[in-house]
């Protein structure tokens, strides 16, 4: 779900609770943080200005139920064949975002460099879509790195 600034703006505008939260972040949770102002940790500097720019202000106004980082969902589960066993497969993405309204998206940054170099990523993508995304109704935002 993308918000334009103007949406944004006045979701903050209309949300009580956002100055309540700033007021008293202490009260949120365990440990001392509200989960709009706790600091997640990313695995790249793309990620973090993802969430930076698109996901705080969503959450600070109240809008985004939760959000999970590198959730991880199984696309092939484990086997056995002909004697010889195999793993599961699983595809993690970035961000798995549910908001209030019931939208679910999935955000995967990724670096043009970076999927170049994982071969199997555009079938672990598909895989995670038609298992996933399509039955489920969830929107896939692929951004990459240089578009965050």
């Amino acid at each position: 779900m993308h918000w334009t600034e103007e949406q944004l703006r006045k979701a903050l505008a209309n949300n009580p609770a956002l100055k309540a939260r700033e007021a008293k972040p202490k009260a949120a949770s365990r440990s001392g943080k509200s989960a709009a102002l706790q600091r997640p940790t990313f695995d790249s500097a793309a990620e973090e200005r993802y969430f930076e720019q698109s996901i705080r202000p969503v959450l600070l106004a109240g809008l985004l139920l939760q959000y999970e980082l590198h959730k991880t969902f199984e696309i092939v589960p484990a086997m056995e064949h002909c004697g010889k066993k195999y793993k599961n497969r699983v595809y993690t993405p970035d961000f798995y975002l549910e908001y209030r309204d019931g939208t679910v998206e999935v955000v995967e940054i990724k670096g043009r460099a970076i999927k170049k170099l994982q071969r199997d990523y555009p079938l672990r993508r598909q895989l995670f879509i038609y298992q996933y995304c399509i039955p489920n109704g969830w929107r896939f935002l692929e951004i990459h790195d240089d578009e965050t």
